[in-house]
């Protein structure tokens, strides 16, 4: 069987391979829609829009509890939270479109996303089922 196989069929193999590779790189360089930002939501309203490159500090204040957000590094996280179980608090940072730190005793709600990724400006539609 190899000697059945010419120089043509290796060049063949090794171009469909670089071309995969190409392709399964292509999210790690490509940004996530856009400019990326951070939704908070405080009870059933947003509280604000802040962009991820912008290090900033957003105190939330609803219903005599208080929530401290954190975006540094282009990365969330709930650095201070006055409920009782501080799941919110544990959950660490995070930094891609679609996560979410949610603090349940608080109501409050923080996401990152992009502006092509359901960020609301653009109303794209994520998923069609049949």
């Amino acid at each position: 069987m190899i000697a059945s196989l010419r120089k043509a069929d290796f060049l063949l193999f090794f171009f469909f391979l670089a071309v995969a590779a190409i392709v399964a790189a292509a999210p790690l360089f490509h940004s996530a829609g856009g400019e990326q930002k951070v939704r908070i939501i405080s009870g059933r309203e947003t509280v604000g829009v802040y962009p991820l490159d912008k290090d900033t500090e957003i105190e939330i204040s609803h219903d005599g509890h208080i929530n401290i957000i954190s975006v540094q590094d282009r990365k969330v996280c709930m650095k201070y939270s006055d409920c009782r179980n501080q799941v919110c608090v544990h959950t660490g940072e995070i930094s891609r479109p679609g996560e979410t730190i949610v603090c349940l005793p608080n109501y409050v709600i923080v996401e990152i996303f992009g502006s092509k990724e359901g960020g609301g400006e653009d109303n794209a539609v994520d998923v069609i089922a049949k």
